[in-house]
């Protein structure tokens, strides 16, 4: 049964179904997009360098429909107030989150809602909460179910290395409740 949710979503533009870096996503619908190769399903490894993914944003920036999205450090902070306030007014209970500047990790246990339900919301509200009136979010994510003790363990692990890895400091948000408060099911 599954007890809790590791949800990705992503900012326009910065995370391609054909970036280098991998992706879960099953075809480029983008005729525009396509030139840039085949979709590169799953992460890759090893990952590639920095400069091979910056030249690769900088091709397909021009083959967007409108410019990337990417969360700043100045943004971070009112993505992150957007996040809090949805999930307490939602009622849930978030384990673990990281706001990179192309996307969002967050670990939160099983609600009443679907996690789809769930994804939408935050978005829309870390997108009110930035003033924008075009979302900044990609239309989908992905959620990995979270079925046992060790696979929430494993993600809030992952999840708190995420901006640390990048050489972004470490997050602590005030919505996140560390899995040491609260009971695993």
């Amino acid at each position: 049964m599954v007890i809790a949710y590791h949800s990705i979503f992503t900012t326009y533009g910065t995370w391609l179904p054909n970036d280098p870096r991998g992706s879960f996503s099953k075809a480029v619908y983008s005729e525009e997009l396509q030139i840039l190769g085949a979709v590169r399903y799953g992460r890759q490894y090893p990952q590639p360098d920095w400069p091979m993914v910056s030249r690769f944003r900088k091709t397909a920036a021009p083959l967007l429909k409108r410019p990337p999205y990417y969360i700043s450090d100045e943004t971070r902070p009112v993505v992150a107030q957007g996040l809090g306030r949805e999930i307490e007014r939602l009622g849930l209970t978030a384990i673990e989150c990281s706001i990179m500047n192309d996307h969002v990790h967050l670990v939160t246990f099983r609600s009443r809602f679907r996690i789809e339900y769930v994804v939408n919301q935050l978005k829309g509200a870390a997108t009110r909460a930035l003033g924008l009136s075009a979302t900044p979010w990609t239309r989908s994510g992905w959620n990995v179910f979270l079925d046992d003790e060790d696979a929430v363990i494993a993600a809030i692990q992952y999840v708190k290395a995420n901006p640390v890895a990048v050489g972004m400091p470490p997050q602590r948000w005030s919505f996140v409740r560390p899995i040491d408060s609260v009971r695993l099911a």
